[in-house]
């Protein structure tokens, strides 16, 4: 399962979170961007909890993060 999650971090901060979230499990790579949201993270899990569990209790501890939105890739039939 592969999932994109766009994170808002505070200003001053995008240098120190970007290395923090580079360097999580399950992690496969991870982009500065432009527009309403600072950082994107590809996640790749082998299911849905795999995903949560990044977002909520590793992303969501890094000093700095102001929120996050997660969008997982469905397959089409």
């Amino acid at each position: 399962m592969k999932a994109f999650v766009l994170i808002k971090v505070e200003p001053g901060k995008i240098r120190e979170a970007f290395e923090a979230i580079s360097g999580m499990r399950s992690v496969v790579e991870t982009y500065c961007i432009t527009g309403p949201d600072d950082i994107i993270a590809v996640l790749e899990s082998d299911d849905a909890k795999g995903v949560s569990e990044v977002v909520i209790a590793d992303l969501h501890d890094v000093q700095g993060i102001k929120g996050t939105d997660t969008r997982i890739v469905v397959e089409l039939p």
